[in-house]
């Protein structure tokens, strides 16, 4: 039993009851008495007893006042009423003031110490009563937290699966951290860049926390909580004390935030190094397609000088042949006729080459704007 719950309280002022009572009780209880009406009230507030035996009939003694009191301070006493005033009347004016129990004067020894006895017990049920109440509300509070904390947690690690930025991914970290009451600074080491969130790039903070990731995962101070992992730092500005129940869940929730806010820093890693290559990669097809494109305009070019090389030179022994084999005028100029129309055929051939060129020259133009 508890100390308080065995205190037992003799409010009377009948020396020789006072006497009685507290022999008896004394071995198993622990057992005071107060016979002065005026400063009852104030022995009370200082024992706070489990078991209040009071005289109802003490004079100048304001019953309804103790009672008060009592539950005030302590709301498991029980309050005996013992009384030579045993009217039935008067016990429900007994019960009406607050007794828990009525017992009239001259008394059996033996049934007030039983239920002496059964108050204390029942003072200690109380106690133990409101103890598990009390925890019952704290654990339900505690719990009701948790599961609003966890709800943060959860629409958190589906909002970070459509942040495709260091930007976006840190702001939405440090919303998300804010949601638990507290302020904070973020940092995202990007593969080219760091970012921060909350502080300016040179400020104390920033340094702090690009010096603080090689002091381990957790930096612990004075209301304060730097968390790292390898891509990503938080410092929390204003945590709860260490006492306090907030604290190692908020660092648990903050922990596991960061864990698979990191793990998303290395999917926008490959994102970004994925850029890079498709880019690089692009721009080297580009000067291979320009090159190769260069080498087929000048290939086209020579066999076309060539085919007129060809062509001039073909005429030229055609008029010799002409002139060697005799021919009458007339068949001379029916073959030059059919030599003047191939020629004629190859200039319109000549309008599709510069065609050829134009297409060749925009098609290049193009090349040079996506490099």
């Amino acid at each position: 039993m508890s100390r308080e719950s065995k205190h037992v309280l003799i409010i009377d002022d009948v020396d020789d009851d006072t006497q009685i009572l507290e022999n008896m009780l004394s071995e198993e209880f622990t057992v005071s008495s107060h016979s002065c009406a005026s400063s009852v009230l104030d022995a009370v507030r200082e024992s706070a007893p489990g078991v209040i035996i009071l005289n109802p009939a003490m004079h100048e003694l304001n019953t309804l006042s103790i009672i008060n009191c009592v539950i005030e301070l302590n709301p498991r006493s029980h309050v005996i009423f013992l009384s030579n005033l045993t009217t039935l009347d008067d016990k429900i004016q007994a019960y009406e003031q607050g007794a828990d129990d009525f017992i009239a004067k001259p008394y059996n020894p033996v049934e007030l110490y039983h239920k002496v006895e059964r108050h204390v017990e029942d003072s200690l049920r109380r106690v133990q009563l409101m103890a598990n109440a009390e925890n019952a509300r704290t654990t339900a509070f505690a719990a009701m937290e948790s599961n609003s904390e966890m709800g943060i947690i959860l629409r958190y690690m589906e909002e970070i699966t459509s942040c495709n930025s260091y930007t976006d991914l840190g702001i939405s970290l440090a919303q998300s951290a804010q949601s638990f009451g507290v302020e904070v600074v973020v940092q995202v080491r990007g593969l080219q860049e760091v970012y921060n969130f909350g502080c300016a790039n040179d400020s104390f903070e920033a340094v702090l926390l690009t010096k603080g990731v090689q002091k381990g995962k957790i930096i612990e101070g004075a209301y304060k909580i730097i968390i790292n992992d390898k891509r990503i730092s938080i410092l929390i500005k204003n945590a709860p004390a260490k006492s306090d129940p907030k604290y190692g869940r908020l660092k648990d929730n903050i922990a596991m935030m960061i864990g698979a806010t990191d793990a998303r820093v290395t999917t926008i890693d490959l994102v970004v190094q994925l850029e890079a290559q498709r880019e690089t990669g692009l721009k080297s097809v580009i000067g291979n397609t320009r090159e190769s494109m260069h080498q087929i305009r000048d290939t086209f070019n020579a066999y076309e000088k060539h085919i007129w090389e060809k062509i001039q030179s073909y005429r030229e022994e055609t008029e010799g042949v002409l002139i060697s084999l005799g021919l009458s005028e007339e068949q001379e100029e029916t073959l030059m006729e059919s030599l003047d129309q191939f020629v004629e055929k190859v200039t319109e051939t000549d309008a599709t080459k510069e065609l050829i060129e134009s297409s060749f020259a925009k098609l290049l133009s193009g090349l040079d704007d996506l490099n």
